[in-house]
């Protein structure tokens, strides 16, 4: 009889030992004597849950926030975050300002999760669970130390709901870590993957000084050969990535940014030779006026580089300003007799521009420099267009004049129909006039009403079940994180 009862406890514990726990079967210790910690299965010891509970209370007295720990044997097949988002609300952890965290482990899962109400997210954001995690319980875990791999989670969250500053410092660390891995992609992304898309779209375009046909430009000095091009923007940079990539890391990491720096100026470089040799074979052919209008177009490119790169190009940038207008003012040949041409000044000039010309400069869309020789009187005007001008081309006349004079509304926009409008369109040149018709959208109502009732908890038993006993009445929106061993 006793070998009967000695068997029918053994198969009894045996059941308890494998027995798989649903979110209403977990002992909510709570009710029972004011326990934060659930330990059916006996995984940790006493002594453990002992510090734990004096740990939570302290936690509790000091910032109103409550932590529930939970250590199963199993939950069989479900899932731990489903698990822990019911259980969570189920009992309410937390005050009703939602600063609970449930922090759960499953042994046969090996995954230990936590858990945080929607006034945690903030100081327990989910990169810092999983830091936490991964730094404080994970390795004691591993060697089946449960007791130092839960209190070592605890001690962490007591560090942080209790002291703001040392979760900044630790969520600085991991900021670091992010920043450090997303500019490593960033670079290779932006220094090898982007060129390989700049080359098919410059391919099609036909971009390269060698290309057939090529495209137009108003500046073919300035266009690579293809195998030029390759080696500047794809071997080169690729050859630095590997490097980067694959070498010392600590030497690596220390010359990254030097070496791109200097690769970058390199290319910059490189440019204003282009530059510099373009020049003289548009001086040599006395086409000042391509010059002027190639670094008024480049002006702004050049002010990007000079933010990028103030060393050394802070300093050459005003130097491209210097050379504009030595080259708008540069004495030139008359084409006729070739004899010496003097610049009129802006009121003199008058007297040679058209209509259309007059009123073009009146409006600042053109500004127009004429040139007239002192031999035979034969005159050059050239037009330096306004690029941040609201005017557009005439469609008659052709001038920069065309503009938008008046609109307005034909039918107004509803919820349910799209309205109309008339636009009249009107040339400070010739004057024409011509209405074009425009539709108005049909208008949206907000959906913002809708969209937060449906952002709460997807659970409201915790915040309002009475069954919640002592905890206190909050719920959790999903946040968190969990980690496997």
């Amino acid at each position: 009889m006793r070998k009967l009862s000695l068997a029918a406890l053994l198969f009894l514990n045996t059941i308890l030992a494998f027995a798989q726990y649903t979110p209403a079967t977990v002992p909510n210790n709570k009710l029972v004597n004011n326990s934060y910690v659930s330990n059916p299965d006996g995984i940790i010891n006493e002594a453990t849950v002992n510090e734990i509970d004096t740990v939570l209370a302290c936690i509790e007295k000091q910032t109103t926030a409550q932590v529930a720990v939970v250590v199963l044997r199993s939950i069989g097949d479900a899932d731990i975050f489903e698990f822990a988002q019911e259980l969570f609300n189920l009992w309410g952890v937390g005050k009703s300002n939602n600063n609970g965290l449930l922090i759960l482990l499953v042994e046969d899962q090996h995954t230990v999760r936590f858990h945080t109400g929607l006034q945690l997210e903030g100081l327990l954001p989910d990169a810092l669970c999983k830091q936490i995690q991964r730094d404080k319980m994970v390795p004691s875990f591993k060697e089946g130390n449960y007791d130092a791999g839960v209190l070592g989670g605890i001690y962490e969250v007591q560090k942080i709901l209790t002291d703001p500053n040392y979760s900044a410092e630790i969520v600085a660390t991991e900021d670091d870590d992010i920043v450090q891995g997303y500019t490593a992609v960033a670079i290779f992304f932006l220094i090898f993957l982007s060129p390989i898309f700049f080359i098919a779209w410059a391919v099609k375009k036909g971009s390269f000084a060698d290309s057939k046909p090529a495209s137009h430009t108003d500046y073919p000095q300035m266009r690579l050969k293809r195998s030029t091009w390759l080696i500047e923007f794809g071997v080169i940079p690729l050859l630095i990535i590997t490097l980067y990539w694959f070498g010392d890391p600590e030497l690596a990491g220390g010359l990254a940014f030097i070496t791109l720096y200097l690769y970058f100026m390199a290319t910059v470089f490189h440019r204003v030779i282009r530059e510099r040799i373009m020049f003289n074979q548009l001086r040599e052919q006395r086409k000042y006026y391509e010059i002027t209008e190639y670094l008024r177009i480049s002006q702004w490119y050049w002010l990007l580089i000079a933010l990028i790169f103030p060393v050394p190009f802070l300093v050459y940038f005003p130097l491209h300003f210097v050379r504009k207008k030595y080259y708008r003012n540069h004495p030139r040949k008359c084409k006729v007799c070739e004899g010496s041409m003097n610049k009129l000044s802006e009121t003199d000039d008058d007297a040679f521009l058209s209509k259309s010309q007059l009123v073009e400069e009146n409006i600042e869309s053109v500004n127009y420099d004429v040139w007239k020789c002192t031999s035979c009187g034969t005159t050059e005007a050239w037009q330096f267009l306004n690029r941040f001008t609201s005017y557009r081309a005439c469609p008659a006349c052709k001038s920069l004049a065309w503009y938008v004079a008046s609109t307005k509304t034909l039918k107004a926009a509803t919820y349910s129909s799209s309205g109309k409008g008339e636009s009249l369109y009107q040339c400070k040149a010739c004057g024409k006039s011509e209405r074009k018709a425009y539709s108005i959208a049909q208008l949206t109502r907000s959906s913002s009403s809708s969209s937060s009732s449906s952002g709460g908890s997807s659970y409201s038993g915790g915040s309002s079940s009475s069954s919640s006993g002592s905890w206190g009445g909050g719920s959790s929106g999903g946040g968190g994180a969990s980690s496997s061993w």
